[in-house]
């Protein structure tokens, strides 16, 4: 019997808890259980506020997993311990699970720019030469985007890993999980450029130190302005922490009834 995760909330974003996702979700493809998962971090939270329609998705989605350092500030400030797992980690379990599973359908990469995401799929049949991957880049005119959601539509793959970043991915999934209802679909951010070996990701002594952003920030200058939503998280995050605080406290100190 599939185990039922427990839940929490970031900024009223549900947040799923689990010492072991990727199990989880092996269950879940090994029972062809349609999936949508979100790697949910600071920035995407924050944009939440601003987007209706990515907020939905989240509150509608399968699995959320904690993939940001913030997001893993806030549930410790609210007395939940949970691990971080960072999305790109994730998927490349999935992927090594799904190369050991009898009569793997192809993964589909979609996202990324032209050739980077082939050679990210070629990094991963060299990896697991059990896998086969089927590689399209996300600049696809309107004809080659029909095509390749007919070839969906045709082979049902189980695993789609789609990199077109917040909140593009997850718009594009929403609107096309109907044509493989038991497929697994995972938002994966910038995953391709780093299997393809276009860039590199943080030392381990950053992710360690939850400084990964950093990294990020110094290989992409130009996000610093997105990045500016990640002290106005972190305030968010005291803020609400201390009112619960002061909430518990308060209920902790009312007397107790004879009944």
């Amino acid at each position: 019997m599939l185990e039922t995760l427990k839940k929490s909330s970031v900024l009223e974003l549900p947040v799923h808890l689990s010492d072991d996702y990727a199990s989880w979700l092996r269950s879940r493809i090994e029972q062809n259980i349609g999936t949508h998962v979100v790697t949910l971090n600071a920035e995407m939270a924050m944009l939440s506020e601003q987007n209706d329609v990515l907020a939905n998705i989240i509150r509608k989605a399968d699995l959320v997993i904690p993939d940001g350092s913030g997001v893993i500030f806030y549930l410790r400030l609210h007395n939940q311990s949970q691990q971080r797992c960072p999305g790109i980690e994730l998927a490349a379990s999935v992927l090594q699970q799904t190369a050991q599973m009898e009569n793997s359908d192809p993964v589909v990469f979609y996202g990324g720019a032209p050739g980077v995401t082939q050679k990210a799929a070629e990094f991963w049949e060299q990896q697991l030469p059990g896998l086969s991957i089927l590689a399209y880049h996300g600049y696809l005119n309107d004809t080659e985007e029909r095509e390749f959601k007919q070839l969906l539509a045709d082979k049902q793959p189980r695993l789609i890993l789609v990199g077109l970043g917040v909140p593009r991915q997850e718009i594009w999934i929403s609107q096309n999980r109907s044509l493989c209802p038991n497929a697994t679909w995972i938002g994966v951010g910038g995953s391709f450029d780093i299997w393809s070996g276009i860039k590199t990701r943080a030392p381990m002594w950053l992710r360690d130190n939850h400084m990964e952003w950093l990294y990020r920030l110094y290989q992409e200058p130009w996000r610093w302005r997105r990045m500016l939503v990640l002290p106005k998280f972190a305030l968010r995050a005291i803020a609400m922490g201390f009112k619960n605080s002061s909430r518990r406290t308060h209920n902790a100190s009312l007397p107790v009834g004879d009944d």
